[in-house]
């Protein structure tokens, strides 16, 4: 069995995806990576070159094997009506997707080195310069929809993607060819307008937005609902998700609002710090929990906001004020009277 064989085969062991692509130059990207730039400082590499170039991580690689994860977990019913719950995206519970993922590379990378002894790797899950989704439709794992996400034969857009960057001169896997035609589920669907038919607006993207670090205006945090850590709306209307969505074992997302305002360290790092959205931090987890409480619809909240304005980290306490503004105008709407304490 051919080496490239024996990656894919492995990969099916393990219920991966495997792709494989060379280690050529993404000079296509240069200008769009130019443009958003400045957009994407905190989340990537900011050296355009090195995004563009694998030889600036690694001087001798020749071939990159991707691998693509299913999210493996959908969205169990029960709390999602409880005004003082907030959500967290399908794809960010659970263990951490990086951890498992790096395990998986670690195997491949001692299964070659049984084969190949003189073999060189570096392995990366969202942590390398270049960029994923790019490096994944090359190595023919799929094509990006009009969600912006790679679309695999295997997961749909459900997936984690991960590259490893090797010594190995290996044959590339063929370009998948595919588009989503004239469905616009995602579009349409689109809580914020994020993505629509010019394209995707990163600072409108309910994901991006609950990954920022610093206070958000009032009206931005009206656009984000209850969501404390990224967004699953573009990817669960999605025709082409809904096989591997419905084979996904039902998981909790649902998190109290309280609970997660008031949490000790400890606590956040045996439930929350051990997840995708861990690396956030909890400042950043507790502020979108107060921007749920704005968003909320029920005086409930309010003693939790009034707290909050107490509070001496500055962004805690600007969120809570701008949340309470929230709150205020969807109790205007709904001629709520503050002063009458409900049974």
């Amino acid at each position: 069995m051919i080496l490239e064989q024996e990656i894919y085969t492995f990969a099916k062991s393990r219920n991966l995806a495997a792709g494989i692509t060379s280690a050529e130059p993404f000079l296509e990207l240069e200008q769009v990576l130019a443009q958003k730039n400045e957009q994407l400082k905190g989340f990537v590499e900011q050296d355009i070159q090195k995004r563009i170039y694998p030889a600036l991580t690694m001087e001798n690689a020749k071939s990159i094997i991707v691998f693509a994860m299913g999210y493996g977990y959908r969205k169990k019913q029960t709390r999602q009506n409880n005004p003082l719950y907030g959500e967290f995206s399908i794809a960010a519970v659970a263990t951490d997707y990086h951890i498992i993922l790096r395990e998986h590379f670690q195997a491949l990378q001692a299964y070659l080195k049984q084969k190949v002894p003189e073999i060189e790797c570096q392995y990366f899950v969202d942590t390398g310069a270049l960029v994923d989704r790019a490096v994944a439709v090359r190595a023919g794992l799929g094509y990006i929809g009009k969600n912006g996400c790679v679309q695999t034969k295997k997961f749909g857009s459900l997936a984690f993607l991960g590259y490893m960057l090797t010594n190995l001169p290996l044959k590339p896997k063929n370009a998948v060819t595919g588009d989503c035609g004239s469905c616009e589920q995602c579009i349409k669907n689109c809580p914020t307008g994020a993505l629509s038919k010019n394209g995707f607006d990163m600072t409108k993207c309910i994901s991006y937005l609950t990954q920022t670090k610093t206070a958000l205006p009032a009206e931005v945090m009206q656009t984000m609902g209850k969501q404390i850590y990224g967004c699953d709306v573009c990817q669960v209307v999605c025709p082409k998700n809904q096989t591997a969505l419905h084979s996904f074992t039902e998981y909790e997302t649902s998190i109290s609002l309280e609970q997660l305002l008031h949490c000790s360290n400890q606590w956040f790092t045996e439930n929350i710090a051990k997840t995708a959205a861990g690396w956030r931090g909890k400042k950043v987890l507790q502020r979108n929990a107060l921007i749920a409480l704005g968003n909320s619809g029920t005086k409930q909240a309010l003693p939790l906001l009034e707290k909050a304005l107490q509070d001496k980290r500055e962004v805690i306490c600007a969120t809570a004020k701008n949340a309470m503004d929230n709150l205020n105008k969807k109790s205007e709407e709904k001629s709520w009277d503050f002063g009458i304490q409900e049974d």
